[in-house]
């Protein structure tokens, strides 16, 4: 898939009211795309979620639970939703207004275009 395309798909999740936006990082914690708001690091943002799917990942295999997925962080001002796309993570970063089920609708539709 084309940088391009990837950029797409990650515009089109920041359009859905309620999301600031997303990234598609690394496993490592490169960023392989971004459509994030200006006041957001994208490499802070990269070494984060590096570090919380290292800790998932961990969790998931001690308490004998398979792979991991999914993961939905609440907050004070929204949501940091992450899930798995092969040896990649995408990440939405949400307002406190975000409609948990249609950003969730979005997100696997996006996950399932950037399988492909």
């Amino acid at each position: 898939m084309s940088d391009d395309e990837i950029k797409n798909i990650l515009v089109s999740l920041k359009n859905i009211k309620g999301i600031h936006g997303s990234a598609i990082i690394e496993k490592f914690g490169d960023i392989s795309g971004s459509a994030l708001p200006g006041w957001v690091d994208p490499e802070g943002v990269s070494a984060m979620v590096a570090l919380i799917l290292k800790a998932s990942q961990r969790a998931t295999k001690e308490l004998d639970q398979g792979e991991f997925l999914n993961a939905i962080i609440e907050n004070e001002k929204g949501k940091l939703l992450f899930s798995s796309i092969g040896d990649k993570i995408i990440v939405v970063v949400t307002t406190t207004d975000a409609k948990l089920g249609i950003v969730n609708l979005k997100l696997q539709a996006a996950r399932e275009k950037l399988i492909k």
